[in-house]
């Protein structure tokens, strides 16, 4: 009854600013400080309550399950807010049809499968943060053409950018529900899975409100009409989404090390056979 509604109105307030030109306006204001409250009521209540909550708070003392919120969160923004663009910037922009739009996404699936299918073992292997790492930056290569982009672009070399893409994005979700659950109790699990994907979740909702609305915000500040103010907003909205791909390496920096387990003495096998 708290947390649910704090994130809608936030997610609506947000949503409210290019249509009423910024903060200042009440639309705006009063949806944000309105979330802002119930989410300070939640949280006073979960630390405070001895019925166990829905997110529980206390998961975040370990600085790892911080670090992979934030960055579930973030990929959540990440990924919905640029499954968002990229269709309407197809048919917007190059005035494609929404079927043709959709068939010009296939390349980042592709790519998102071709990463995915190992990277449970890489992680096991390795660890979350140079695979989190590596892959934000591969999504930030992926996306950065789409901030050129206009109708005249090859769509060889955008759909080149897509799988690209896509092959970032696969290296990302897997070893973050990997690292969610390191240092954790066996009791804390079930809450940890609950709040990796409620964070998920809201982070994707937060991520298509604030790029469409970076996107009505630049059309509307823009007196003349056409293609090439088109154009432009959605570079703007990718460069957005390009620099939270690329602010999203900063919480990856406090993910647990992998620390690869010693192998058992010769000694230790004796002990253990007795």
């Amino acid at each position: 009854m708290l947390l649910s509604p704090a994130f809608a109105l936030l997610i609506y307030g947000i949503a409210q600013i290019a249509s009423h030109g910024g903060l200042n306006s009440s639309a705006v204001f009063v949806p944000v400080v309105a979330g802002l409250l119930v989410m300070a009521a939640f949280i006073f209540y979960a630390l405070n309550t001895r019925i166990s909550p829905v997110l529980d708070l206390h998961l975040f003392q370990s600085p790892n399950f911080s670090a992979t919120s934030v960055l579930l969160f973030m990929s959540g923004i990440i990924t919905n807010g640029g499954m968002l663009l990229l269709p309407l910037f197809y048919q917007q922009v190059r005035g494609e049809s929404v079927l043709y739009a959709g068939l010009m996404l296939i390349p980042q699936g592709i790519g998102m499968l071709l990463t995915r299918t190992q990277m449970g073992k890489l992680t096991d292997r390795i660890g979350a943060r140079p695979i989190v790492m590596v892959s934000l930056i591969i999504t930030a290569v992926g996306t950065l053409p789409f901030a050129f982009a206009d109708s005249g672009t090859n769509a060889i070399l955008l759909g080149a950018a897509l799988l690209i893409r896509g092959a970032g994005l696969g290296g990302v979700f897997i070893p973050l529900m990997v690292s969610a659950y390191v240092g954790l109790g066996s009791e804390q699990i079930p809450h940890a899975s609950i709040a990796t994907r409620i964070l998920q979740t809201i982070g994707g909702a937060f991520g298509s409100a604030v790029l469409a609305t970076i996107v009505e915000q630049q059309l509307a500040s823009r007196s003349a009409s056409g293609i090439q103010n088109v154009v432009s907003a959605y570079n703007v909205a990718f460069w957005w989404s390009v620099g939270f791909t690329i602010l999203s390496v900063i919480p990856t920096l406090f993910l647990t090390v992998y620390k690869k387990p010693e192998p058992a003495s010769f000694k230790n096998l004796q002990a253990d056979g007795k």
